[in-house]
């Protein structure tokens, strides 16, 4: 019963935000998602958006040729100035069943994103660093999607924070 009524909730609130949202990976959720669909198979849905939108997004940068530019560059930390530009720009993530879900605009007009590191809990408390890599330059935005995200305890989830943001500089 708990399974049915989280899913509902998922359910409800996936398609609201797509409706608020339009980015590539609400959009594709918000079609494979359904009311009765249990954890595993809202999980599988969300892996399979994550790749279909990692894919367009890297097929839309080549047919630029903006992405091998910088799928090989090495990144280098922010500075704390750009780092709070970042932050502020993109204020909320989500984390639902386990798995973190943030479309990340690039405020900064001279850097191509390439790594983000969001910060959590573990089950006994300890930090926890997830990174992802990617390629947002300047003015887009990125899907970055977290599998096996532990949302931390309910009285601890204000410990989830992006920790680090690394970018190469625009050729």
């Amino acid at each position: 019963m708990r399974h049915v009524l989280v899913a509902a909730l998922l359910f409800v609130s996936i398609h609201q935000s797509a409706a608020a949202a339009a980015g590539c990976f609400r959009a594709c959720l918000s079609g494979r998602v359904t009311s009765s669909d249990d954890d595993v198979v809202m999980r599988d849905a969300m892996r399979a958006c994550r790749d279909q939108c990692t894919k367009e997004e890297s097929t839309a940068l080549m047919a630029e040729g903006i992405y091998h530019r910088y799928a090989t560059c090495r990144p280098k930390p922010v500075s704390e100035e750009e780092f709070r530009r970042v932050r502020s720009a993109n204020p909320a993530f989500t984390v639902q069943i386990n798995v973190l879900v943030w479309e990340l605009n690039n405020p900064l007009p001279d850097k191509v994103i390439r790594s983000v590191e969001i910060a959590t809990q573990t089950m006994s408390l300890s930090d926890a660093a997830f990174t992802t890599r990617t390629v947002i330059p300047p003015g887009r935005t990125g899907t970055i999607v977290v599998m096996d995200f532990f949302d931390g305890y309910p009285g601890a989830r204000f410990a989830n924070k992006l920790t680090r943001v690394e970018a190469c500089p625009v050729e």
